[in-house]
């Protein structure tokens, strides 16, 4: 399997497309274009990803069914196309509010609302959809340049601190799939507080355990990564031998992604391939579609009681113990 040589150009129209489509639904002022595609570093896996900046925030439905209508033609048109326009969303007022008030006044937006909380990684780098959208320009850049602001990345280590020792605490569950999947939470928190006290972001979950191995040994904690990893479930061993016993749609995402990221030339192996869309992917089950589970997810863990024991002497050692 391989991406058509036209990719490129094909998620350049399509974006163009839904920022013009949608851009029509009255109260819609505009939208940031984030993610890879936004940053002008997408693969051809790429999903598209636009951020709404409403006028009226009750343009919010109308603007979920002109998405599902999209996605919907796009599957029928022969190439299906991922456009994630979910649930974060900004208002006018409230960002030109923030704006106004200052880094501080984010910090607290962070730590108070998942909206801003996320959506500062999602913008992060991005575009407005509207190249004469100055609000929505000015917005992006000014979100890009408080990324790394102290005030921002102590709100942002706070939250995953947070984030991490409450599913520590939840992988203590007598039911053995619920603790597993609070260890992997607990240790997919503590490897984000790792990296925001690197001074550094992940990008797409598709590439992220790779990405946060070859950071790790750019700040010499490779060491330490691996051993996140694997309470994760994400190591390469353990992962790509569960993908190969995962069901047919993954093991098709896989196949389609190794020849994707060989396309444009990125330093992966094929074990570390089918190890990011694994540990994708079974965190999307584990979330939200539980009637996918089975033994490829490897829950429950076989090794739970030692690894919740490790995950408190990492957490310890990261981010000051439970």
């Amino acid at each position: 399997m391989f991406p058509s040589p036209r990719w490129r150009q094909l998620i350049d129209e399509r974006t163009r497309e839904a920022v013009t489509v949608l851009g029509r639904i009255p109260g819609v002022h505009g939208f940031v274009v984030g993610g890879s595609v936004g940053r002008g570093e997408p693969r051809p896996m790429s999903d598209i990803d636009l951020l709404p900046i409403y006028d009226d925030p009750g343009a919010a439905a109308a603007t979920a069914a002109g998405q599902a209508a999209m996605v919907d033609w796009w599957a029928g048109s022969g190439r299906a196309q991922t456009l994630d326009l979910a649930w974060i969303a900004f208002t006018v007022d409230e960002i030109r509010a923030v704006m106004a008030a200052g880094a501080e006044a984010l910090a607290g937006r962070i730590a108070a609302d998942r909206r801003w909380f996320h959506g500062i990684d999602k913008a992060y780098g991005g575009r407005a959809g509207d190249p004469g959208d100055e609000l929505t320009g000015g917005f992006v850049a000014w979100l890009t340049e408080l990324r790394f602001h102290p005030a921002v990345v102590t709100a942002r280590l706070a939250q995953w601190r947070q984030q991490a020792l409450a599913a520590a605490e939840l992988a203590g569950d007598p039911d053995e799939a619920t603790a597993t999947n609070n260890l992997r939470e607990s240790a997919r928190a503590v490897r984000m507080l790792v990296l925001e006290g690197w001074g550094e972001r992940l990008g797409s979950m598709g590439r992220e355990w790779t990405r946060f191995e070859r950071l790790a040994d750019r700040h010499g904690q490779r060491g330490l990564a691996d051993r996140i990893a694997v309470l994760a479930g994400a190591d390469v061993p353990t992962a790509a031998a569960r993908a190969e016993v995962a069901p047919l749609w993954l093991r098709e995402r896989i196949e389609l992604c190794w020849a994707a990221r060989r396309a444009v030339g990125e330093q992966v192996t094929e074990g570390e391939n089918a190890r990011d869309q694994h540990s994708a992917y079974a965190l999307h089950v584990a979330r939200k579609r539980p009637d996918l589970d089975g033994p490829w997810t490897g829950t429950p863990e076989p090794h739970l009681d030692p690894y919740r024991s490790d995950l408190r002497r990492v957490i310890e050692l990261t981010a000051g113990g439970v």
